[in-house]
């Protein structure tokens, strides 16, 4: 059987602007809570969907993963790594985790990944309680 290429990566250098409300508000987060590392940034973008306090989730979970560099907040596309992280939480939200620790394991070593699945996990279900689903991709 013969393929052509690798298959595409969902968001992968996408627009920002192109993303679905509920991607685009954890991209916007992560990307302000990179600027100085600080969850009060991230939680001022989640308080517009009335979820910011899913902003301790976020980071410890931004803080487990060193190979996931956030582009600023300007960045005309969404990098490999924030495709990676946007898939994970879509993976938990929709019974994925799995797929969603493989996904971990581009952004940070095996014990890293596994370091960071429980705030993973607690960030996907708290966003999804507060009625921020993202879509299922995988």
């Amino acid at each position: 059987m013969a393929t052509r290429g690798l298959p595409t990566w969902p968001h992968l250098n996408d627009s920002p602007d192109a993303l679905p409300e509920a991607e685009r508000l954890i991209l916007d987060a992560a990307r302000a809570w990179a600027i100085r590392g600080s969850l009060v940034d991230a939680a001022l973008v989640l308080a517009s969907a009335s979820a910011e306090g899913t902003a301790l989730l976020l980071d410890p979970l931004l803080r487990a993963l060193p190979g996931l560099h956030l582009a600023c907040p300007l960045c005309p596309i969404v990098t490999q790594g924030e495709a990676s992280l946007l898939l994970a939480v879509s993976a938990v939200q929709h019974n994925g985790r799995g797929v969603a620790l493989g996904l971990l394991h581009r952004l940070a070593p095996p014990l890293g990944a596994y370091r960071a699945m429980p705030a993973l996990i607690g960030l996907a279900t708290a966003l999804k309680r507060g009625g921020v689903i993202l879509s299922a991709r995988l």
